[in-house]
Parts: C-alpha cells; sequence; structure tokens
C-alpha cells in the first residue's frame, strides 16, 4: 500500500511538474502585442495538431482499434461542442488601428475558455500517461522513474499550449500557474491505477486517447486559429501555425 501511494505522489508530481512548468514559462511572454498574440496562438494550435495526429491518434489505434479510436475522436468533438456552447462568451468589437494590427478586443473571455477546454483534452490525455507510469513502476522501479521523467518534460508544451489562451484572456499569473497544474493531476490517477491493477481495458485506454485528440482539434479549429486571425492580418497566424506543429514534431521526436 505505501508503495502505490509513492507511486500515486510520484504521478501527480510529473504531471504537476510538467504542465506547471510550461504555464510557468509563458508569463514571462508579453502578450501587448498584435502580431506576436496571433502568432502565440497559432503555434499553440500547431503543437496540439502535431501532438493530436503524431502521438495521440496513432497511439489510440496502436492500443485498441480504429474503431475505439474513432469513436473517442467523434467523442470529444461532440462532447467539446456542447461544451464550447455551455461556456461563456465574450464576442466584443475588434478594433485594429494602423498597420501594427494592434489587437485591442475584449474577448478574453473566449480566450479564457479556449485554454479551458484545452485543459480538458490535456487532462483526458494524461490519465493514459500516467497508467504508463503505474505499469512502469509495478515492473521495474528504475523503469518507472524513467517514464515518469519523460512524461514530465513531455507534458511542458501541452502546458504551454494550455497557458497561452489563459494568459492572453488577461488571467491572473497565479490562476495561469494553477490551472496547468491542474491539468497535470490525472497522471497521478491514472499511476495509482496502474500501480494497483497494472493494466486496463486496450479500448477504454483508446478512446480516451482518441477523445483528447478531438478536444484538442475542436479547439485549435473553433477557437485559436480563428482568435489568431482576429488578432492581426497577414502572415502572423500562419507562420506561428507553422512554427508551432514543426516544433511539436520536434518534441515528440526527441521526448
Amino acid at each position: 500500500m505505501i508503495n502505490i501511494i509513492r507511486i500515486t505522489l510520484i504521478g501527480i508530481l510529473a504531471g504537476i511538474l510538467g504542465t506547471g512548468v510550461g504555464g510557468l514559462l509563458v508569463l514571462f511572454v508579453n502578450f501587448g502585442s498584435g502580431p506576436g498574440l496571433s502568432f502565440l496562438l497559432a503555434a499553440s494550435g500547431g503543437i496540439m495538431i502535431s501532438i493530436s495526429l503524431m502521438e495521440l491518434i496513432p497511439e489510440a489505434v496502436e492500443v485498441g482499434s480504429k474503431g475505439w479510436a474513432a469513436l473517442g475522436l467523434l467523442l470529444g468533438v461532440i462532447i467539446l461542442f456542447v461544451l464550447d456552447m455551455v461556456l461563456p462568451h465574450t464576442h466584443s468589437s475588434l478594433v485594429l488601428r494602423g498597420k501594427s494590427g494592434v489587437y485591442h478586443g475584449e474577448r478574453t473571455a473566449k480566450l479564457r475558455s479556449a485554454g479551458i477546454l484545452i485543459g480538458l483534452g490535456i487532462a483526458l490525455h494524461n490519465l493514459p500517461e500516467g497508467l504508463a507510469i503505474g505499469a512502469a513502476y509495478a515492473h521495474q522501479e528504475a523503469l518507472g522513474f524513467g517514464v515518469a521523467l519523460l512524461i514530465a518534460l513531455h507534458n511542458i508544451p501541452e502546458g504551454m499550449a494550455m497557458a497561452v489562451p489563459l494568459r492572453a484572456g488577461e488571467m491572473s499569473a497565479a490562476n495561469v500557474i494553477l490551472s496547468t497544474g491542474l491539468a497535470g493531476l490525472p497522471v497521478g490517477l491514472g499511476a495509482l491505477v496502474g500501480a494497483w491493477f497494472g493494466q486496463v481495458s486496450p479500448a477504454v485506454l483508446s478512446v480516451c486517447l482518441g477523445f483528447a485528440a478531438g478536444a484538442m482539434m475542436y479547439v485549435v479549429s473553433d477557437e485559436l486559429i480563428p482568435e489568431a486571425h482576429f488578432c492581426a492580418r497577414g502572415e502572423y497566424p500562419t507562420i506561428g501555425l507553422v512554427a508551432g506543429v514543426v516544433l511539436g514534431i520536434l518534441l515528440i521526436l526527441v521526448l
């Protein structure tokens, strides 16, 4: 029992540190510039796209089947659509002045809701990662520690992607760190289940991973990319999106 508690605490620490550090890094970014904010929002979307297409969906198919993965993907889109209708949005006017394209629109509620929806997708994604930690520890302690460390590093860009719209939505620094940290908590829950049972139904894992991918891709297409185009016209959203996709691919390959 003591060993299971220790593994759970390690999972919680790995999850909170990963997404929390990502949120902390975003606090040092200046969101006053319209083009700069546009680039960052699009880059966050690019990171989410690469994670969804290159990691979540292939892993969902691998651990389960194409059918379970597709079901999870569909559920992710549908449920996020419903949540998107429920969460408050601000549809204020956007004012662009001169060639600088300075963003003056008061769209803070919409940006915050985008960050919350991204956090939901990350939380669902983190549950299977926690299961991997628990199962690895059950097999060998050194292996479990290595998996926990890799997951913590892997979650940093996800925390950044979540924190960008939250911070752009004028959420306080303390709440940004708290929110991104909370998104990592399911790693601890997954570690507990993995250490206790050793394994969980592949179908459940496949649906969870597919759900996370569907949720993230919905938020990117419905919130982040449109908001990036609102913040600045021209090439900034496109460059940001491409940069985010490339960065996401590199991080997946490295981590």
